[in-house]
């Protein structure tokens, strides 16, 4: 199927901004205003996107914006033309509460009134008001006004229910708590009308469902269009360099920050930042911002101004407690350590473990296991795992962390995340990395929470090494090289930090204060760039964690969203630190020098196990002349 012609599109989108002229409607800032004669720079933009999509064949639209640019009423006045040109349209505008979908209503209804009788536009059918569930037009297009709700109902289910629509417009999706009803509305829009529009808009207040639909849309662009709209993109969002409030926020420089989101945005959207719409971003921000000595002032606002006032689509997600791990940090990571190059792997987990198959994930979906590196001879590892519901309600999924460890700092190599496993089929995964990375003289360090179904991995992986060691199916097992999966593997034991000798427990038992004094220890490694993160994953997780406002020791993630790899990562950190780095630092096996020892050539390692091997030797040979000397010496001294 191919998208709109040239022609067609250009037709339908003269006529659009043709109607534009002839809509009135009642703005916030200038009263009774005609649509056409005040659109902003974003609403312009908004309608080139949306033309270019439909003739790239391109029907879902999302729109992520900052506030107050006049979108919703756009997309409001762009579905009425819609439904005006095209007999028997079918369409729907959705909002998150009753309240606004009663004032959109009266919007529509005033547009459609108030348009000129020369424009020959189609009217209401019936008393020209319609009713509160819709309206109907004369050539039989029909818009119906639906709310999806702020929280689950009994009726979040009938959303899309019994409908079928060919126009759709979902305004303020942060606030619907309706996963069910968008589900079923999803289902109720048509895919082969070649007229067919649906257009997804919301500010993004956080991590939440919304941005997962917007995640999700960024991925697939041959289905989908997705626009982002920054607080620049009205004009007249500025301060004239001739107001006063210009030497108070236009003066200065753009700070370091603050130049590289102008680079940004000019990078990302094509938009120059100009020293007035700087100073009034500024003046919005932090209006008390002043200078100290010869230092700038700094123009930083708070997590809630960032997201209703946001440069780019990464900090539109802004979170709304206080950010834990510094974004520039996390941007470092992807800049610098985050790959796509891994290998991905399933796994095929039944009753016994010998039967384990780890097969090539035949799929995206079907990917538990992604692999950076494979095991290296002579390393030291850490693994640690967090079980589905381990340290929190947000970790819905396990998780094992793999990481390759060295004096200076440990990088990711691994990682394994599924929400799909019982207790005793982690046990069995956990197994399979352990006895992998654990190899002939490699060492493995692993560490598992044991709060909710932690213990019962625990006692399945205890069960399983007296297995293989009593030799319990031992033909299956020897077949699979599977005796010596525990070989060089050593279990974490946990010490209080303020423990003054015994007190040790295997493993780790998370509460309040322990989550909080690791995710600091995780934090510290990401800032100080000791700890390399290839997961891309990972970092997404980072990025919502937040320290609660009230209660400063309280460090999570918001509800909806999810913690298992910063968890099971963090334990990987506080494993290294506290069991595994001051041997490496006493052994000097930095990350330079293991390279260094990579890198020599096979002469060089013949020489050096040479040499090795003639230092024992004459090691040996000076002994037996000691051992020698020293018996003769005793012989003598007892005949004395």
């Amino acid at each position: 199927m191919s998208g709109w012609s040239r022609s067609k599109r250009l037709a339908v989108e003269r006529g659009f901004y043709q109607f534009l002229n002839k809509c009135y409607l009642n703005s916030r800032d200038l009263g009774h205003i005609c649509l056409g004669e005040h659109l902003y720079d974003g609403q312009r933009r908004t309608i080139t996107q949306i033309f270019d999509a439909l003739e790239d064949d391109v029907h879902k639209i999302f729109v992520l914006k900052s506030r107050q640019l006049g979108i919703s009423t756009l997309v409001r006045a762009l579905t009425v033309f819609l439904l005006g040109i095209n007999r028997g349209l079918s369409g729907a505008l959705v909002f998150d509460t009753a309240a606004n979908r009663e004032n959109a209503r009266a919007e529509l209804v005033t547009m459609i009134r108030d348009l000129p009788a020369s424009l020959k536009f189609p009217k209401v059918r019936g008393t020209g008001e319609g009713n509160r569930e819709g309206l109907t037009l004369i050539n039989d297009s029909k818009i119906l006004f639906k709310s999806a709700g702020v929280k689950k109902s009994k009726s979040s289910g009938t959303l899309g229910r019994s409908v079928g629509l060919s126009l759709a417009t979902l305004s303020e999706l942060c606030s619907f708590d309706n996963d069910e009803g968008l589900e079923a509305f999803e289902n109720s829009l048509s895919d082969s009308n070649p007229d067919r529009l649906y257009i997804y808009e919301s500010t993004a207040r956080g991590p939440n469902k919304w941005k997962s639909m917007w995640v999700q849309a960024r991925a697939d662009d041959l289905h989908c269009k997705c626009i982002f709209l920054g607080w620049w993109s009205k004009e007249s969002q500025m301060i004239p360099e001739e107001h006063r409030d210009f030497a108070v926020y236009g003066s200065y420089p753009p700070s370091e920050k603050e130049a590289a989101k102008i680079k940004k945005v000019k990078e990302m959207y094509g938009h120059d930042i100009t020293p007035s719409q700087l100073a009034w971003i500024r003046r919005r921000m932090d209006p008390t911002a002043h200078a100290e000595g010869d230092a700038n002032p700094e123009f930083e606002g708070d997590p809630f101004r960032i997201q209703e006032q946001p440069w780019d689509e990464d900090e539109a997600w802004q979170v709304t407690g206080s950010v834990f791990f510094p974004p520039e940090k996390l941007t470092e990571q992807y800049a610098s350590n985050i790959s796509d190059d891994f290998k991905t792997y399933m796994y095929i987990v039944l009753d016994e473990f010998a039967y384990t198959q780890v097969l090539k994930a035949p799929n995206a979906k079907m990917v538990e296991l992604k692999v950076w590196e494979p095991p290296a001879n002579g390393a030291s590892y850490v693994i640690a795992c967090d079980p589905a519901f381990g340290t929190s309600e947000s970790n819905a999924r396990s998780c094992i962390e793999v990481c390759r460890c060295y004096a200076d700092g440990l990088d990711q190599v691994a990682e394994y995340a599924w929400p799909l496993i019982s207790a005793e089929h982690l046990a069995y995964v956990l197994a399979s990395l352990l006895g992998w990375y654990g190899g002939v003289d490699s060492e493995v360090r692993y560490a598992l929470e044991l709060n909710g179904p932690g213990m019962a991995v625990f006692t399945a992986l205890k069960s399983l090494k007296f297995q293989l060691e009593n030799g319990y199916q031992p033909k299956e097992v020897k077949e699979k090289g599977l005796q010596d999966v525990f070989r060089n593997v050593r279990t974490y034991v946990y010490n209080r930090a303020d423990s003054m000798g015994a007190g040790a427990n295997y493993h780790i038992k998370t509460t309040r204060q322990t989550k909080s004094s690791m995710l600091e220890q995780l934090r510290n490694v990401v800032n100080s760039s000791k700890f390399r993160i290839r997961s891309h994953e990972l970092v997404e997780e980072m990025r919502v964690v937040e320290r609660d406002k009230d209660d400063g020791d309280i460090i999570g993630v918001p509800s909806g969203s999810q913690d298992d790899r910063v968890m099971a990562s963090a334990f990987a950190v506080h494993c290294w630190e506290e069991k595994v780095r001051r041997t490496l630092i006493n052994t000097n096996r930095t990350r330079d020098a293991e390279a260094a020892r990579q890198r020599l050539t096979l002469t060089d390692q013949v020489y050096l196990f040479q040499q090795n091997q003639l230092s024992q030797f004459f090691k040996a040979k000076r002994m037996d002349r000691l051992t020698a000397q020293r018996q003769a010496m005793r012989q003598n001294w007892r005949y004395r």
